[in-house]
């Protein structure tokens, strides 16, 4: 926005015409479009280093997941090996176990030798009592001795008696012989086999607890080996990916870079064209005016005639939106732009706008006067201004025209307006925002927080 409030002495119209051409030609001349050296351009990595990156990552991806399958199949077969060597170590228990017993047995199986050599003992004594006892007495055993020397019948039958006793004594001796001979022969066998087998039997689990866990234990060593495998490839494809992703993000920023170069140079290649345009009407407003000998006296600065073309149209409104969008990407320029199109702005000291007199484009005043001029509306270059001066009739919030112009006020009043939009429809308006920006289109309700009002122009 430009506040134009001062007056200046009566000049008349065709001088004040020239020494204006002539100050416009001289800005055309001598100030032109600020000249900034391009920025300069983001590293643009090659298609050759993305897909290398590329490549890279993927190899160690497939790295990390081959490794990943190994580690999977190393921790499987750590248990199944783990499971076996448990077994083992409690058959390795069992089979101690089974050798305690087998010493227990052993050592029983030795007592019942002892007790069958004592056996074997009393039996041998009563062999020899028995052959000694034999040998001293008389053959009993010979019938004819025990008739002719027997007293009396009971002698007989007493002898007879004794015999048998003799008899069985004999044969018991010899039989509890011959068996404790057998059981002590069993017993040291039995023992002996006992102790062997259990020995045999432990020594094979030991043996095989012992392999169990020399197998988990290498088993151990290849996951802790495929785990540091692991991690090491884990940490290069983390390397891969970060340095993946920093070549897309400069490629991203590359692009990103041409393609602002190429809508600043489209900008420039407008602003050229705007220059050109000027200069060619401040040349020939300024030939015109030197052959114009004819003045005008007032006490205000050059007005354009009187707002004579009659009131409001729907189709003013249009012409005035089509007017206006012909100025989209426009630059900002403070207190720039008027009837005939964009001009140099101003500088303004302290703001976004310190270097406007090299911006060459329009303020929010500046567009609508330039969208409204061929309508007939010749407007002060002031927002405050134009809201009273543009018309006298203040649509509504919902009533908005093509055309309308919307007003935002710091204060409420229309002393305090500082911004100016012209309404294009569906919600929307074509404004020029602030200095570093551009003529754009917004909706109405978003481009400030205190909307004032409206006006329809020429009512």
């Amino acid at each position: 926005m430009f506040r134009q409030a001062t007056k200046t002495a009566r000049t008349p119209r065709g001088m004040k015409l020239a020494v204006c051409s002539a100050a416009v030609t001289a800005l055309v001349l001598t100030c032109g479009a600020p000249v900034s050296a391009a920025p300069k351009p983001p590293p643009n990595p090659s298609n050759q280093q993305l897909s290398a990156a590329q490549a890279a990552k993927n190899n160690m991806a497939a790295q990390v997941g081959r490794l990943s399958a190994l580690l999977a199949q190393a921790q499987n077969q750590l248990a199944q090996l783990t499971y076996k060597k448990e077994l083992a170590e409690q058959k390795w228990a069992q089979a101690v176990f089974a050798l305690d017993q087998a010493k227990a047995q052993a050592i029983a199986a030795q007592q019942a030798v002892v007790a069958a050599q004592t056996q074997i003992t009393a039996a041998q004594a009563s062999l020899k009592n028995f052959v000694r006892n034999s040998y001293i007495q008389p053959n009993a055993t010979s019938g004819a001795t025990s008739l002719l020397t027997a007293t009396d019948p009971n002698a007989l039958l007493q002898t007879g008696d004794y015999v048998n006793f003799i008899a069985t004594r004999h044969l018991d001796a010899m039989s509890s012989l011959d068996r404790a001979t057998v059981a002590k022969s069993n017993a040291d066998a039995k023992a002996r086999q006992a102790v062997l087998l259990q020995q045999r039997l432990t020594t094979a689990a030991a043996n095989a607890k012992d392999a169990a866990l020399a197998a988990v234990q290498a088993e151990q060593q290849q996951q802790a080996m495929l785990q540091q495998q692991s991690a090491s490839y884990q940490s290069q494809l983390a390397a891969a990916q970060l340095k993946l992703a920093n070549l897309n993000g400069q490629r991203a920023k590359y692009l990103a870079y041409q393609k602002e170069q190429a809508r600043l140079a489209a900008i420039r290649a407008r602003q050229a064209a705007l220059r050109r345009a000027a200069a060619a009407r401040a040349a020939a407003a300024a030939a015109a005016a030197a052959n114009n000998n004819n003045t005008q006296s007032g006490d205000n600065t050059y007005l354009p005639p009187a707002n004579s073309m009659g009131g409001w149209t729907a189709a003013k409104g249009n012409a005035a939106v089509a007017r206006a969008l012909h100025t989209l990407g426009t630059p900002y320029a403070w207190a720039g732009g008027g009837y005939n199109g964009p001009t140099y702005g101003v500088n303004s000291p302290g703001t976004d706008g310190w270097n406007d007199s090299a911006v060459y484009g329009y303020d929010c005043s500046g567009l609508s006067m330039y969208a409204w001029a061929p309508q007939g509306l010749y407007m002060a270059h002031y927002a405050a201004t134009q809201y009273t001066q543009a018309g006298s009739y203040h649509p509504s919030a919902g009533n908005f025209q093509p055309g309308d112009l919307l007003f935002w006020s710091g204060d409420g009043s229309i002393g305090g307006i500082h911004h100016v939009a012209i309404y294009i429809g569906n919600g929307n308006v074509i404004q020029a925002p602030n200095s570093g920006s551009y003529v754009q289109i917004t909706p109405w309700d978003q481009v400030s927080p205190d909307y004032f009002g409206a006006t329809r122009p020429l009512t």
